[in-house]
């Protein structure tokens, strides 16, 4: 499926915005300017259908990132086509999706963003999740930066959100390719790291 245009994508994100900020009068974004202009694996943490909408509206970015998205979400009628528009493809979280895990890395080798949810479900305040691999496992196997990103769990009405973008960095590992234990170890610092630009806010 064809994305958004760059000028489409502009004018929705106008209308997106305004809506959202009906819903919640303050959206403070914080630390844009650390997004490069390289490809990234923009890292998030997941807690409602609309973070990727959250994510890529506030962003700001000047082309669309792709989006891993549960394949489930993308057969959801309107909101499924919409995140497809917005770069979404399917993943099945249930099990090693060797053809998401290519469209991955297909897509930051040709120089795009990525968007991914580590915890691969959301997850409500209060609750904790064990990541999964496939973000650090693309990240070390396309030698990409993971940019990690904190965006408010709870979501309530005409309540502020906040949207966090952290710091670039680089995964390393021992050899080229990580082991299992490298990646579960990759995987929950990465979380750690989403969760601190959260704490105080």
């Amino acid at each position: 499926m064809k994305l958004f245009s760059a000028r489409t994508f502009r004018f929705l994100r106008a209308i997106v915005l305004f809506f959202l900020h009906i819903a919640h009068p303050v959206i403070r974004v914080k630390g844009r300017e650390n997004i490069p202009d390289t490809p990234v694996i923009l890292a998030c943490n997941h807690s409602a259908f609309s973070d990727p909408i959250f994510v890529i509206v506030c962003a700001d970015l000047p082309t669309l990132p792709r989006t891993m998205a549960k394949k489930q979400l993308l057969h959801i009628p309107v909101l499924g086509w919409l995140y497809r528009k917005l770069g979404a493809f399917p993943v099945d979280r249930d099990g090693a999706d060797v053809a998401a895990i290519k469209t991955a890395m297909k897509t930051l080798r040709n120089g795009n963003k990525l968007l991914i949810f580590p915890e691969g479900t959301r997850i409500r305040k209060g609750k904790q999740s064990e990541p999964h691999s496939g973000t650090m496992l693309i990240a070390t196997r396309t030698q990409t930066p993971v940019l990690p990103i904190y965006l408010t769990k709870r979501k309530r009405l005409f309540r502020k959100i906040d949207l966090v973008f952290g710091e670039p960095y680089l995964p390393e590992t021992a050899e080229k390719r990580a082991t299992e234990q490298e990646l579960t170890a990759l995987s929950a610092d990465l979380l750690n790291k989403i969760y601190r630009l959260g704490e105080g806010l």
